[in-house]
């Protein structure tokens, strides 16, 4: 394990496989930072929201008109 502190950009999912393959960190820091996350799965909260993009029935009328007329362009 590396001596130096890691800072939590560098463990970025986004990011890490670049930083492990650089050696800028190690799987044991990872498996550090992982050891030392809060479970707060219990303090969760369950909501929905529309996703207009995904249901095609929700489309209004205007919306519908707006597309044809770039289509028409």
């Amino acid at each position: 394990m590396s001596t130096r502190t890691v800072n939590p950009w560098e463990l970025d999912l986004r990011v890490r496989e670049r930083n492990l393959a650089s050696g800028l960190i190690t799987d044991k820091d990872i498996e550090k930072h992982v050891t030392t996350l809060v479970d707060l799965a219990a303090e969760t909260e369950k909501f929905a929201t529309s996703q207009p993009a995904l249901d095609e029935d929700d489309i209004d009328d205007e919306d519908e008109d707006e597309v044809s007329e770039a289509a028409e362009a």
